[in-house]
């Protein structure tokens, strides 16, 4: 048996606020007996007023005490089903939160905003003051002692944060055009005409053209479309994400994540550039298997997905069977990094290399950041502060097959993940890496080396046309290059059967892999663009057990 979501207040195209009754609902399904909620054709919308309210650690996002339209907790067997349904939210809210939680499924709606967290604006001159704007009164905003405060709803503000070009002929960011994180620090801002705005700044090169527009970031992360954490067997279905103030789905420490026709593209009809203001999609130490079926992947400020595990510092040894461990960056405070019976492996964090694995026997959380973990027994090689540790327990397959990975700022997939990865007849138009499979313990402290991999049957079509990759395919660890002749942090990597057309003809940048092979590929050379970096069609470079033949002419 369903129920309807008219049945507790909604009204769809009815203009009211349908978070009251999404959390009535929702309480009627926790109850049990029906297990399926319905949310008919039309439009609903979401307000922070009266929407629950929940302190989140969201991995690679930022923390928070958020409003969340459609609370998900400690549920089983519960269906969320629309019609073609559009929820469209206003200001600082969460649209779904699925946590502790089984056999989930989401299917038949769109997720949009009213006021979008970033903002749009045609470049009217570039000259030695900085850069001339006119925004669009769908962005609205104020200057305030010479800065720029754009309006959102519901009391929210956003702030300038990074300014990127864009070319609104192609829909892509422009070619070789870089980011200008920092640009919050360094600017002023001043009225010279109607909803025309001089930015006194400094860019970075290439300078911005005359035409083209600035899309205008708050750099922060706090309303993602939908946050999975905790929770065993979800599956997104037939779901379009329009918007989003952080990332479209952010998974953490979940099992069995499913998307299927999940489409993060820009709404139809809009002529608004950019979908959600960072990844598509991101999965942080989840397990069993990550699979992305049919999905679109456009226009989003960052990455289409990334899969990877998490490194935590060792800073203290207690005694030779307890160390105090740190989660280094900030948007990965408050994981549940490890509990006891599970295993984590050690490695040296300047080299990578992993130089023994231990049981956990006990875990003590001292706050957010710092926890104490006790062995079962000593490792055989005792850990120093400054090495790391990744959760073994916690590691995914994953299987990405028949997407697109488009006109989005940065990369396409971001693979570090010692599961069996499969991806095949997949395309990929992006301005960086589409594939970049790396690992680090320096910045974002994301782990770790795969172990099985196959990249087959996909369509790379010109890129690297930014600035945010070596290659179409990036293989490499974050570590510095002396360190890297004898270390093989990755293995067992396949690229077979793959369609290439570059104008950048750097297809396949790999190192510190032992086991790779690189057969049956073509090329298709493009003039798109002038090709935007130096080197050879296949750059390896310290590995071993290397199979490779050049690609075919296409």
């Amino acid at each position: 048996m369903a129920l309807s979501i008219e049945a507790f207040g909604a009204s769809p195209d009815g203009g009211g606020d349908a978070t009251p009754a999404a959390r009535l609902a929702l309480a009627r399904l926790r109850e049990g007996g029906e297990r399926r909620l319905v949310l008919p054709a039309g439009r609903l919308d979401f307000w922070p007023d009266r929407a629950t309210e929940r302190y989140a650690f969201v991995a690679n996002n930022d923390e928070g005490l958020k409003r969340i339209a459609f609370p998900i907790l400690d549920m089983n067997g519960v269906e969320i089903v629309g019609e073609g349904t559009r929820l469209v939210f206003h200001g600082r809210l969460v649209p779904f939160l699925v946590d502790r939680s089984r056999h989930v499924r989401l299917s038949g709606f769109s997720i949009d905003w009213e006021r979008s967290f970033h903002s749009e604006a045609e470049i009217l001159a570039e000259h030695r003051l900085g850069l001339d704007l006119r925004i669009p009164a769908r962005f609205p905003y104020r200057i305030v002692g010479g800065r720029l405060v754009f309006e959102g709803e519901a009391g929210a503000e956003h702030a300038l944060g990074n300014a990127l070009e864009w070319d609104p002929v192609r829909r892509e960011t422009a070619p070789f055009a870089a980011d200008n994180y920092g640009i919050g620090e360094r600017y002023a801002a001043e009225a010279i005409g109607a909803r025309e705005v001089r930015l006194t700044t400094r860019l970075n090169r290439p300078l911005p053209r005359v035409g083209n527009r600035m899309v205008l970031v708050d750099e922060r992360r706090d309303c993602p479309a939908i946050v999975v954490g905790g929770s065993t067997d979800v599956t997104i279905r037939d779901v379009d994400i329009h918007h989003a103030g952080a990332m479209g789905v952010i998974a953490q420490r979940s099992e069995t994540i499913r998307l299927e026709r999940v489409r993060v593209t820009p709404p139809p009809g809009s002529d608004r550039l950019v979908s959600t203001q960072n990844d598509a999609t991101h999965f942080v130490q989840c397990r069993g298997e990550v699979a992305l079926i049919d999905c679109l992947f456009e226009n989003q400020m960052d990455d289409a997905t990334n899969i990877h595990g998490v490194y935590a510092q060792v800073t203290e040894r207690i005694r030779a069977d307890a160390v105090e461990l740190r989660l280094m960056h900030r948007q990965q405070h408050g994981l549940e990094f490890v509990t006891a019976g599970e295993f984590l492996q050690l490695a040296h964090a300047d080299t990578l290399e992993t130089f023994a694995e231990a049981g956990v026997k006990a875990v003590q959380r001292v706050n957010k950041e710092f926890f104490r973990v006790t062995f079962e027994r000593p490792p055989a090689v005792l850990p120093r502060p400054g090495d790391v540790a990744t959760n073994l327990s916690w590691t995914a397959d994953a299987t990405i097959r028949g997407c697109t990975a488009r006109a989005n700022r940065a990369r396409g997939f971001l693979i570090s993940t010692p599961g069996r990865v499969v991806v095949e007849a997949n395309r990929f138009h992006v301005p960086g890496a589409a594939i970049l499979i790396e690992g680090d313990a320096r910045s974002w402290y994301e782990a770790g080396p795969v172990r099985d991999v196959a990249i087959c049957g996909n369509v790379f079509d010109d890129c690297n046309y930014g600035v945010w990759g070596r290659a179409a395919i990036q293989i490499g660890p974050a570590v510095d290059a002396v360190r890297q002749p004898t270390l093989r942090y990755h293995a067992n990597v396949r690229i077979e059967g793959n369609a290439f057309i570059a104008f950048d003809e750097r297809l396949v940048h790999a190192r510190c892999v032992d086991g790779l092979v690189i057969r049956g590929n073509t090329l298709r050379r493009s003039t798109t663009h002038a090709p935007g970096g130096q080197g050879p069609v296949l750059d390896i470079d310290h590995c071993s057990r290397v199979e490779t033949e050049p690609p075919a002419p296409a």
